[in-house]
């Protein structure tokens, strides 16, 4: 096994454990849209991994194509992904014309093979202009996920810049095969998925984890409210204790110290037509 190989084998691993980790906190509960797109291109990419490893296998047009396009299909879903995350429609009917234009794109290098040289540059332009369609996405959001998604983004952005910088690398090699530079900008290719897949979707897991925190902290505050509300009579202004029965405010007040609320006493209750619960007894 070269060590391209052994690259995309270590990239199929680590995919498939953060797409079944963050599998597994979506079954449990977390059920957000969102996410599931996000677990979606986890597997996607790491699918396309297997690919690359087992290409051995298939015939040359599979070999060629069919791995690329999958970085290009588990690019687009991270598109929807954020998208979803942001609250905003998917652009269904782009991505499509995107992957089919990808798609006759990689077939004229099968009829012009002279030109392969030139391959990698197309698919580094696609790549990095989609991450940095996601990171804007992502930093636009107008849902309940505003604040927790700038770390994401960031990712998306640094790894659009990444592939902005394999850009020039591999346009030099295309442009000066003699200068040697196509394993460097392999090389690149291969480490950017295993740091993109690892900080990307960490990034992702920990933002809908921090997000839930925050949905259960503000559910705790409401009910901490709620029950820490003093029912207050509406007419008379006197309270209702722990215990039940209704006695002053001022009273109440030298030994409480809470939030109220308005409910009925006796005397006003009679006066009104309700029925109370019981009155405080008389203290000696």
């Amino acid at each position: 096994m070269n060590d391209a190989m052994i690259v995309y084998s270590i990239n199929l691993i680590i995919g498939a454990i953060l797409a079944g980790v963050m599998g597994r906190y979506w079954r449990l509960g977390a059920r957000a849209g969102a996410l599931r797109y996000w677990i979606v291109a986890a597997w996607t990419l790491t699918a396309a991994d297997l690919l690359f490893v087992l290409r051995a296998a298939y015939p040359d047009v599979v070999v060629r194509m069919l791995p690329t396009l999958m970085v290009t299909v588990g690019h687009l879903v991270l598109i929807f992904a954020a998208q979803r995350t942001a609250e905003r429609p998917t652009t269904t009917r782009i991505a499509v014309l995107i992957f089919a234009l990808h798609t006759i794109f990689l077939f004229g290098f099968m009829v012009a093979p002279q030109f392969s040289d030139w391959r990698s540059v197309g698919n580094t332009i696609l790549w990095a202009a989609l991450a940095f369609q996601a990171a804007w996405v992502l930093s636009r959001p107008i849902g309940a996920h505003r604040s927790v998604m700038q770390i994401p983004a960031v990712v998306l952005a640094a790894h659009g810049v990444f592939q902005a910088v394999r850009l020039v690398l591999a346009t030099r090699s295309a442009a000066r095969p003699g200068e040697g530079l196509g394993p460097l900008v392999q090389l690149m290719g291969d480490l950017e998925v295993s740091l993109f897949m690892v900080a990307l979707f960490v990034s992702v897991l920990a933002a809908f984890l921090e997000q839930s925190n925050r949905e259960l902290r503000a559910a705790m505050d409401d009910v901490v409210q709620l029950s820490s509300m003093l029912p207050l009579c509406a007419w008379c202004k006197n309270v209702r204790n722990d215990d039940g029965y209704w006695q002053r405010i001022e009273t109440y007040l030298t030994t409480h110290r809470v939030n109220v609320t308005h409910g009925i006493c006796e005397d006003c209750a009679a006066e009104h037509g309700a029925t109370p619960p019981p009155a405080a007894p008389a203290t000696p």
